[in-house]
């Protein structure tokens, strides 16, 4: 802003000469010079757009956008300070992009990509398909799009998946590479630690061993817990339902004891007095009959 001084003779006075003196404001036009070039501030706001052309979406998305400013000059600047003449990237807003699995918009610092594809998901719906696909025992984990050739592997996704099921990926690979012959678990339902026969010596048979994680003792030739005072082959001829720890106790007791069983109901009987026939009360009972005898060999 310039002034300009006016002089103005004062017509009340005689014989003197008197003049005011008034300032004026004279407008000058800016942006002729450098020295009254017009701020930053005044110009419109100019974005430029950076599309990424790798999508592969129908519709064209902005990315982000920059926005190029100049810092205002303070008092012992020049417009030629560094400080004065940086330029700063504007810091992006609202950006989003859809999971193809939940179909949400999602924030971008929520995108997870696939190692060998172009698909975007979000972490929570890796998280859990990681998760279903072991927990149907698969451990060679591909992008959920049929066909694609986007593969997972543990260590990029752990920072999206619980620890646990981190560990239980790792145990099922390190599963995967042992022969189906050499490992077993532990038959204690409460354990079922992997297990595997590492027999040193050829063709040694090995019959009792102990769980390293649970401290038990199992059959090693029959894979269930450890059937004191009974041989393998005896074992093995029972029932499945006969082969609890209850049951074998059971028939231990009954041996010492020389009970005897019936052929039809498979109940214990036990000879008080009398000759060697019996007749099994429970199975006349049950089949209404007048008499049903039963030979038993006592020994």
């Amino acid at each position: 802003m310039a002034t300009e001084v006016l002089t103005i003779p004062d017509s009340a006075a005689d014989d003197d000469e008197i003049s005011m003196l008034y300032v004026r404001p004279v407008p000058i036009k800016k942006g002729t010079s450098r020295l009254d070039a017009i701020p930053v501030e005044n110009y419109p706001l100019r974005l430029k757009r950076v599309i990424n052309l790798s999508q592969d979406y129908d519709e064209v998305k902005l990315l982000y956008s920059i926005t190029k400013t100049r810092k205002r000059v303070f008092k012992g600047e020049s417009s030629n300070t560094k400080s004065a003449v940086e330029t700063e990237l504007s810091i992006p807003l609202s950006l989003t992009f859809m999971c193809e699995i939940c179909a949400d918009e999602k924030p971008t610092n929520d995108l997870f990509r696939v190692l060998g594809c172009t698909h975007s998901y979000c972490s929570e719906c890796m998280g859990k398909y990681v998760a279903s696909k072991l927990q149907e025992n698969i451990t060679a984990i591909n992008c959920p799009v049929s066909g694609c050739n986007g593969f997972l592997e543990p260590q990029h996704c752990r920072s999206i998946l619980p620890k646990q099921v981190f560990d239980r990926w790792g145990d099922a690979l390190c599963e995967a590479v042992i022969l189906a012959s050499e490992k077993f678990y532990c038959p204690f339902k409460d354990c079922s630690a992997l297990l595997i026969d590492d027999q040193s010596v050829e063709n040694e048979v090995i019959m009792q061993s102990e769980c390293p994680d649970c401290n038990r003792l199992f059959c090693v030739q029959c894979k269930v817990p450890w059937h004191s005072g009974m041989a393998c082959s005896d074992f093995q001829k029972l029932k499945e339902d006969e082969r609890s720890n209850e049951d074998i106790m059971l028939m231990n007791l009954a041996k010492s004891k020389k009970w005897m069983r019936c052929p039809k109901c498979k109940f214990y009987v036990e000879k008080s007095s009398g000759c060697l026939f019996m007749r099994c009360s429970l199975l006349a009972y049950y089949l209404n009959l007048a008499k049903v005898d039963y030979l038993f060999e006592d020994q």
